[in-house]
């Protein structure tokens, strides 16, 4: 699951709450499920949960896992933005249009998927990205896609950087089947609209660049590393 990117020419649809009946059905698989997500991962949470309301969870992605266990330590039904490849795929594609994620496609032209993930906004909802823009194949920190943030910026809603630790030990890159491993979920302190937008004195395109490095650290932070905008000078 990936940020922008990306894709689908029906937004509203897209944006669609669930229904009661659709809620009801996924608390119970979150339940159930969740419960051997706990069980097999030794799930532990730390930092303060996310708030109420709308808010974007920014997270590292070192394994396929990650999507499953933050959405089974959150209240909240998240809903993410994801590659339209895997958003289409046989096996799973209907479990990912189930869970109400947003296909994007890699290579652009995703004003509808991004019309779509700001309405889930405006509706109070919890949208959940991860601003790297791919799965890391060694577990360490790749460099931000602006176009995640791009979208963090124009809504004016708070951003929860969250660290995901454990996870690429579990299901690396590659591996068919995850392993019995400590996974800890780490959210930060909810970065503020008004921190990011002082970023850039007045300039659009600094202030991206300056805001994608800002939540990039948080969330390396969050996980013990550096993050990749500081070891190759982009981070401002």
């Amino acid at each position: 699951m990936n940020a922008p990117g990306a894709a689908s020419d029906d937004g509203p649809a897209l944006a669609a709450p669930p229904s009661p009946a659709d809620e009801r059905l996924f608390r119970v698989f979150r339940c159930v499920f969740g419960g051997l997500l706990r069980a097999w991962f030794r799930l532990r949470v730390e930092g303060p949960p996310p708030p109420d309301g709308a808010c974007v969870l920014a997270a590292n992605h070192t394994s396929f896992v990650d999507p499953l266990v933050l959405g089974a330590v959150c209240r909240a039904r998240i809903v993410y933005l994801m590659t339209e490849v895997h958003w289409r795929s046989r096996g799973l594609g209907w479990f990912y249009r189930w869970n109400r994620a947003i296909p994007v496609r890699v290579r652009g032209g995703n004003r509808e998927a991004l019309r779509a993930a700001r309405a889930v906004l405006q509706q109070g909802r919890t949208l959940g990205i991860f601003p790297e823009g791919g799965l890391s194949r060694d577990g360490l920190p790749m460099l931000g896609n602006p176009g995640a943030v791009s979208l963090v910026l124009q809504e004016s809603v708070p951003v929860v950087p969250v660290g995901i630790v454990g996870a690429y030990a579990a299901m690396p890159s590659g591996a068919w089947f995850p392993r019995p491993r400590t996974i800890t979920i780490r959210f930060g302190k909810p970065i503020a609209p008004a921190e990011l937008d002082a970023l850039g004195g007045g300039d659009r395109r600094a202030r991206l660049r300056l805001a994608t490095a800002h939540i990039m650290r948080a969330i390396a932070a969050l996980t013990g590393h550096v993050a990749r905008e500081d070891l190759v000078g982009d981070g401002g």
